[in-house]
């Protein structure tokens, strides 16, 4: 019965996760699948070590045969040559991230709406502490929740 579940869900599991991998290529939906990719691929991990585990006898028979080095192989070549190739040097979106969260608000604010002033008052309204010189994370801080959120109120018609 174990093995028959463990088969069941890996192979339900790598279904949903091959098609949202590839709809998250192609930037389809990527509101939807990218948490529902995350979280299954974590998941996938724990199914794929219950699936070898129940059914090892008969994994055992693979490690043996000439194809499954020769697919090691490969997809060894592959995700080398994609690690190789990766760009390097900073991280654009982890800088302009950061910019936005640690520059002052008065700054920062006119990324999302036309003027400070109005940041302001839309954060003031929603019951919000505001200092101009205070950066998002301070001001998270100070009203005790996400800078998300602040970006959120502000962005709110």
């Amino acid at each position: 019965m174990f093995k028959s579940f463990a088969t069941s869900l890996t192979t339900f599991a790598f279904i949903v996760m091959g098609t949202t991998g590839v709809l998250m290529y192609f930037h389809i939906l990527d509101n939807y699948t990218k948490e529902l990719h995350e979280i299954l691929g974590l998941a996938f991990v724990v199914i794929v070590f219950a699936h070898v585990f129940f059914n090892w006898k008969a994994m055992r028979k693979y490690f043996t045969k000439k194809i499954f080095y020769i697919s090691a192989g490969i997809i060894s070549i592959v995700s080398l040559g994609f690690i190789l190739t990766a760009p390097t040097g900073p991280n654009i979106k982890r800088i302009l991230v950061n910019s936005v969260l640690e520059n002052p608000i008065k700054k920062t604010s006119v990324l999302f709406v036309d003027s400070y002033d109005i940041a302001r008052k839309k954060l003031e309204a929603a019951g919000l502490h505001v200092e101009a010189n205070k950066s998002l994370k301070e001001l998270a801080m100070i009203n005790q929740t996400s800078p998300f959120v602040i970006i959120d109120t502000i962005l709110q018609k």
